[in-house]
């Protein structure tokens, strides 16, 4: 399925953010010793070791040499989270993304299906004045039809949790969670809350910059507390909604492709 390949080229940016976070996360400083200074290839060790700056944590060590421009972030306690929030940022947009490449590729076969079972919002759907004129102008209406139901969704993809539940109600199924659960085997409470926890701070950190209200835990710059295993949990639960989702919203497109052929 297009979508679920679209969704994980966009969701392994997240991962990797996620690596960099581990690899440069927790950093020491302190001055390297003479032995390991003496151990340095010759090339590396002509240029001069004078100032040099040693950086390690658990996965990693650095040698910086003194003319090199560390960047700040590295040095300050917390300097690394914005990888986490921008790891929200990306995987967010890879579901929103997921989501509009499903709606963009079954919306004809569900305008062709609409008079066959349809949710509410597709047989209810109201256009403006200009839209039905141009539908009632059109050369193919299921086409023009088609265009209008992609704006709607274009307006507002994934605001919040209950979007992903319009998309699978267009596709015509009705128990989204209950056939998410069936295919993953994970529970369904816990996946809709970590996703619906996932995208509010994602509207958190685009609308405000994640900066912490009054009242509210903030870290050393104002901004809300963000961790590794609180974001690495969301993520993975994010992963696995797509992933059954795919399989839930083919089976329903195949449906609603042999309903319209009749």
């Amino acid at each position: 399925m297009h979508s679920l390949t679209v969704f994980q080229q966009n969701f392994a940016i997240a991962e990797r953010l996620l690596q960099q976070f581990q690899l440069a996360g927790g950093l020491a400083w302190s001055a390297p010793s003479e032995a390991l200074l003496r151990a340095l290839p010759g090339a590396w060790a002509a240029g001069g070791t004078g100032g040099a700056q040693l950086a390690a944590n658990e996965q990693v060590l650095i040698l910086f040499r003194s003319t090199a421009r560390i960047p700040g972030s590295l040095r300050v306690e917390g300097g690394l989270d914005f990888l986490l929030r921008q790891a929200v940022v990306v995987t967010c947009t890879a579901l929103e993304t997921f989501l509009w490449e499903v709606v963009r590729g079954a919306a004809l076969t569900v305008v062709r299906a609409r008079r066959r079972g349809a949710d509410d919002e597709l047989r209810n759907l109201t256009l403006t004045l200009e839209e039905y004129v141009s539908l009632d102008a059109a050369a193919d209406p299921d086409s023009r039809l088609r265009e209008i139901l992609l704006a709607r969704f274009d307006r507002q993809v994934l605001y919040d949790v209950s979007s992903i539940e319009r998309v699978a109600r267009m596709l015509g199924v009705k128990d989204f969670w209950g056939r998410v659960e069936q295919v993953s085997g994970t529970p369904a409470a816990g996946l809709r809350a970590l996703v619906g926890e996932l995208v509010a701070r994602r509207n958190l950190i685009t609308h405000r910059a994640d900066r912490a209200h009054e009242g509210e835990p903030a870290d050393g710059h104002g901004l809300r507390p963000i961790t590794l295993s609180w974001t690495n949990m969301r993520l993975q639960a994010t992963n696995t909604v797509a992933t059954a989702a795919a399989e839930v919203f083919a089976a329903a497109l195949a449906r609603l492709s042999k309903e319209s052929s009749k």
